[in-house]
């Protein structure tokens, strides 16, 4: 199969299955990036953000899940939550027929940048920019 025909069929794919809300890979936006053949571009973000020293990082980051009402209070690392938030994210949208690369990749980079001790530590950053004038 050359690489038009696979691109033929991926979008075919996408007209035929995915939502009207979908975000279709022939809509993503490229700056300095060649196609890839069998790739579409949201699974090269998804790519991109599992093969980056960030993600890695992750892994030696503690995540502490805080539902002891429901759950028991738990340890993890921020590596295995966000994959599980990538697997959930996946199933939705999965049953909401959206594009999957796309999911996927919002998905594992949304804890990417997160200030030290999670939203306690970007409230005090907030604060401290308020007091500061920085951002405004």
């Amino acid at each position: 199969m050359n690489e038009e025909s696979f691109k033929k069929e991926i979008l075919d794919f996408e007209d035929r299955y995915l939502s009207p809300y979908a975000t279709k890979n022939c809509e993503a936006r490229r700056e300095r990036e060649t196609s890839h053949p069998f790739r579409g571009p949201y699974s090269r973000d998804r790519d991109h953000i599992l093969y980056s020293g960030s993600f890695r990082r992750y892994t030696g980051k503690t995540q502490v899940i805080y539902f002891a009402t429901s759950f028991d209070e738990q340890l993890s690392n921020r590596s295995i939550h966000t994959l599980q938030v990538s697997q959930i994210a996946r199933t939705i949208g999965k049953a909401l027929k959206l594009n999957l690369d796309l999911i996927e990749a919002i998905a594992l980079g949304h804890d990417l940048g997160h200030a030290p001790f999670g939203h306690d530590g970007e409230e005090i950053l907030q604060e401290i920019c308020q007091q500061r004038k920085i951002g405004l």
